[in-house]
Parts: C-alpha cells; structure tokens; sequence
C-alpha cells in the first residue's frame, strides 16, 4: 500500500498553524481554539480552493478562534466576578 496523500510542506505549517499562538495567552483553552483552527486550516489549505480564498478563509478561521477565545474569556470572568 503506498500513502497518496501530498505531505504539508514546513512553511503551510507555519502558515495554517498560526492560530495556535493562543495556548501561549488562553491556556488550555487557547490550545484547544488554536488547535481546532489549524485543523480547519489544513483542510482548507487540502482543498481545490483558490489561493485567495484559502488566505481569506485562513484569516478568518483565526480571527473566529480569537473571538471565540475572548468571549469564554470573558464569559469566564463575569462568572467568577458574580
């Protein structure tokens, strides 16, 4: 059996793997958010998609894992304010 799958080159890595820059601030929720998007992005960057719009969808999937993480965050917060 030969493995067809195209292998991820470094630097897409590095480029869909952004996201997982929010363990270093959110912890493990960071982890998780950041670890859910750079699954996204690999997906996406697998897909037939054009280059301009897998860097768009790129972009966003990390702008919504931020978001997200800021909402628990904050959510969080008020919680334990109460």
């Amino acid at each position: 059996m030969t493995d067809e799958t195209p292998k991820l080159p470094p630097v897409a890595h590095a480029l869909w793997g952004w996201p997982l820059a929010l363990m270093f601030v959110g912890g493990a929720i960071g982890g998780g958010l950041g670890g859910t998007a750079y699954g996204i992005n690999v997906v996406i960057y697998k897909s037939r998609l054009p280059v301009a719009a897998k860097v768009v969808l790129n972009i966003l999937t990390g702008a919504v894992a931020i978001g997200a993480w800021v909402a628990i965050a904050l959510t969080l917060q008020n919680t334990i304010n109460r």
